[in-house]
């Protein structure tokens, strides 16, 4: 682990995969009274400086983690929650009504399940994780020739958004505000969707730690959300 000094730092967590195990439906997964209690901590150890970044839509982050206080940024950063207030940019494509169409049809097809996310949309497999191919094959084929889009491959989903905003870019915007700015990034994620934040965290000096197996550019790794959650245990109570 690296030496991190608390005083310090600005921690940017991801939600799925690194604060909460993966579930099949992905609004039924579990938020332990625990884990409300230790973000509620650390955010008080770190005077303010912790935000979770995630994928899911802040309407998602609220409804589960039910800490309207906790700074959020939802949509993989295209809406965000800060000291109460609430902001969001707006991603266009015109291919994007077009793209989930054709999600759409090829989930009612599989009997796959989709979620509308408002600034992105997601097609899950996690239930039929032996369609990847034919979910990938479909996407290289009838999502990926179309403009202004970008498809996000992340642990049995396949996500797309209108280009412009990625957690990087998320983590980015939240360093040049209080009660973040001036600290120094540490970003703890699990998916393809947080190596954009590892790449920007490692550029400006932070440390960025990937959550299980996998090519990473992370500068460390914690085995799984356990792991998480001693590691910010450990961060919350120093001694």
């Amino acid at each position: 682990m690296y030496e991190i000094n608390r005083c310090q730092i600005a921690l940017f967590l991801d939600f799925d995969g690194t604060l909460v195990n993966f579930a099949d439906d992905p609004e039924s997964v579990t938020v332990s009274a625990e884990l409300r209690s230790l973000l509620l901590d650390l955010q008080a150890r770190l005077e303010g400086a912790l935000a979770i970044i995630s994928g899911r839509s802040i309407e998602s982050l609220n409804s589960l983690l039910q800490l309207s206080q906790i700074t959020l940024a939802g949509g993989h950063g295209a809406e965000w929650m800060l000291l109460g207030e609430y902001h969001a940019v707006h991603l266009n494509s015109a291919h994007y009504p077009i793209a989930v169409e054709r999600l759409e049809k090829f989930a009612r097809k599989y009997d796959l399940l989709t979620e509308n996310k408002q600034h992105s949309f997601a097609l899950h497999f996690r239930q039929q994780p032996q369609l990847k191919q034919q979910v990938d094959e479909f996407i290289c084929e009838y999502i990926g020739p179309l403009d202004e889009l970008r498809v996000i491959y992340g642990n049995c989903v396949r996500e797309i958004q209108p280009i412009g905003m990625d957690k990087g870019k998320a983590v980015e915007r939240f360093m040049r505000l209080e009660p973040f700015v001036g600290k120094k990034p540490v970003y703890i994620g699990d998916d393809t969707t947080d190596e954009d934040a590892f790449q920007w965290v490692n550029a400006n000096q932070g440390v960025s730690y990937k959550v299980g197996k996998g090519m990473t550019a992370a500068q460390a790794r914690l085995e799984n959300v356990a792991a998480v959650t001693q590691f910010l245990r450990e961060l919350a109570n120093p001694h």
